[in-house]
This record gives structure tokens, sequence and C-alpha cells, in this order.
């Protein structure tokens, strides 16, 4: 599948997504024998449940098979991030607002650190925690990566 198809592809789920207040985060088109499975990665703010994911893939499927895009036999797979995926970019924070975090940062003695609480905003050039010390803003030159804290 080449890059244009798998544009095509992302402005037909685009909408689809949006009713639902979803984002795509990734798409990934690969050959699995002889078919092709395309793989839709999606979150909101929030989360997304598995019955969200079942409907959103039933209507990409809907949607896929009546514009007739792709021409071989396909496997449609519609699935969230999951908690372990790491938090990279600014719009990854963005979709986390109000969780528990560890953001890693980067030190300069190359060794490393990392800061606990909840994520309280993102701005332009930073993240605000709220921390048992109280607010810090980390700027986002100095985050290696956060991951959401799951509390039992």
């Amino acid at each position: 599948m080449d890059d244009l198809q798998s544009a095509k592809i992302q402005a037909l789920a685009e909408p689809i997504l949006a009713e639902r207040e979803m984002e795509l985060v990734e798409l990934t088109c690969r050959p699995q024998g002889r078919q092709q499975v395309i793989r839709f990665l999606v979150d909101k703010v929030g989360g997304v449940t598995l019955q969200e994911c079942a409907k959103v893939n039933q209507l990409l499927g809907q949607a896929l098979d009546a514009v007739s895009l792709i021409e071989d036999s396909y496997m449609l797979e519609v699935s969230s991030p999951g908690l372990d995926r790491p938090l990279v970019t600014k719009r990854d924070f963005e979709r986390a607002l109000g969780e528990d975090l560890q953001v890693d940062l980067r030190t300069d003695d190359g060794r490393g650190s990392a800061v606990e609480g909840m994520l309280l905003a993102v701005q332009h050039e930073a993240v605000v925690l709220k921390t048992s010390s109280g607010n810090i803003t980390v700027p986002f030159g100095q985050v290696k990566q956060g991951k959401k804290v799951v509390r039992w």
C-alpha cells in the first residue's frame, strides 16, 4: 500500500473519528500473507473503550467498502494506545490532561531523573504537574517521555 492510499484512508477516517471526539494517533498498513492489515490506533481524552473500538471498526469498514478504496482482501484493526504507551509529543500530553503521570527527564549528567504528578496543563513549551511538593513546570526540552501511572 502506498503513501497516497494511506493518505486517502486517513482522510476517510478523520470525520468518522471526529464525530466520536477521537483522534488518529497512528495508521499502519502492511501486508500479511495475501491480505493487507490496516491498523488504526485511536485515542481521546479519557481513553477509548473496547466497545468504542468495535463500533469505529464497523464504521470504518463500511466506509472503506463503500468507496472501494482497497482492491485486495484486508483486515481492519482498531485499538487504543494502551496505558503503557509512552507520551512523547505535545498532543500525547494534551490527551492525558488530569491523569497521573511519571515524566522521565533529561539531565546534564546523562543519568536522568523522573517526576511524578497529575498533569495540570500543557503549555506551548512545557507541561505543568501537580506533585506532592507543589506545582512544577517542566520544559519540553527536558522531557524524555511520560507514562500514565495506574494506581490499584
